[in-house]
C-alpha cells in the first residue's frame, strides 16, 4: 500500500513537470519591441502648465472660473473645472493651447 501511494506521488509529479516544461516549449519567446517602438514617459512640466493657468487668470470672462490646469507629460496639459457656456470652455481650451510648449489639451471642463 505504501509502495503504491509512492509510486503515485512520483508519477504525479513526473506528470506536472513533463506538462509544465512541454506548455512553456510550446510558447514562443516573448517578442522584444523594437527600440523606436518603446515609448518614453515624459515627466510633466509644472512651467508650462504654470503659464497656462497665467493665461487663463488673465482673461477677464475667464479669472472668475473654477478652472485649474495641470500637466501630465511634457507638453501635454489637462483643463479642469466648470464653466458657465460651452463658448467659455472653449476659449478657455483654446487659449491654453496658444501658450509656447503646449501640444496637447485634454478638455475635462464640464459646462453648465
Amino acid at each position: 500500500m505504501q509502495q503504491t501511494t509512492r509510486l503515485v506521488r512520483l508519477l504525479s509529479a513526473a506528470l506536472m513537470a513533463t506538462a509544465g516544461s512541454a506548455a512553456f516549449a510550446a510558447d514562443p519567446a516573448p517578442a522584444q519591441p523594437a527600440p523606436q517602438q518603446v515609448a518614453q514617459a515624459q515627466p510633466a512640466d509644472p512651467a508650462v502648465a504654470a503659464q497656462a493657468a497665467a493665461v487663463l487668470q488673465q482673461d477677464k470672462d475667464l479669472q472668475a472660473l473654477p478652472l485649474t490646469v495641470s500637466s501630465t507629460a511634457a507638453g501635454v496639459i489637462v483643463v479642469k473645472g466648470a464653466a458657465p457656456s460651452a463658448d467659455l470652455a472653449q476659449k478657455a481650451i483654446k487659449l491654453v493651447a496658444a501658450v509656447p510648449g503646449v501640444k496637447e489639451v485634454r478638455n475635462e471642463i464640464k459646462v453648465g
